[in-house]
């Protein structure tokens, strides 16, 4: 009878220091599976919808197309998505694109009233010529920064760092240019 009743205190002692070694372990692990299962689904990210300026299909004036971007709390980030979605080019078949694709947006900043964006030289080098294309090229830039920028005034166009002359002649962009309304329809 003592045989059995040690080997129950044994068994039972064995038990009770089981419980207290598992029971934190069980209930860590409970906890962790609670929190997944309570834990919300990451906030979706906000969509903005923008308007792009590229070229009516007559090739001598600006239209509009609306397009969405996920917003960003960043200006400079937002203005430098607006200006990579104008460069992909229209997806309305009506219209043209304003900038060569192989362009790209190097840095961007607001300064003032005033947007600086600094293209790679593709802006230039690419570009097809001629007066009327390269006053579509530079007014899509500055109409579409200005169309979602309201509180800007006017945008500084930049090639490899540096104020150029012109793109390929004709427009002078050596100094911020303002929104152009006229060739917009």
């Amino acid at each position: 009878m003592k045989k059995h009743l040690l080997i129950y205190v044994v068994v039972g002692v064995a038990i009770f220091i089981a419980g207290i070694v598992c029971a934190p372990l069980i209930h860590e692990k409970g906890y962790q599976i609670k929190e997944w299962i309570t834990k919300p689904p990451p906030p979706t990210p906000e969509v903005k919808e923008v308007k792009l300026y590229f070229s009516a299909s007559e090739g001598n004036y600006l239209s509009s197309e609306k397009r969405k971007i996920i917003a960003s709390s960043e200006p400079t980030k937002e203005a430098k998505l607006i200006l990579e979605e104008l460069i992909k080019g229209p997806t309305n078949s009506s219209l043209s694109p304003t900038l060569p694709s192989q362009t790209e947006v190097r840095a961007l900043y607001i300064r003032g009233d005033c947007i600086y964006v600094d293209f790679s030289s593709s802006l230039k080098e690419k570009h097809p010529g001629g007066s009327t294309g390269e006053l579509l090229t530079v007014y899509s830039i500055v109409d579409t920064l200005l169309a979602n920028f309201p509180s800007q005034s006017r945008v500084q166009i930049l090639i490899q760092g540096q104020p150029r002359e012109t793109l390929a002649g004709h427009i002078d962009i050596r100094e911020p240019l303002s929104k152009n309304t006229d060739i917009i329809r």
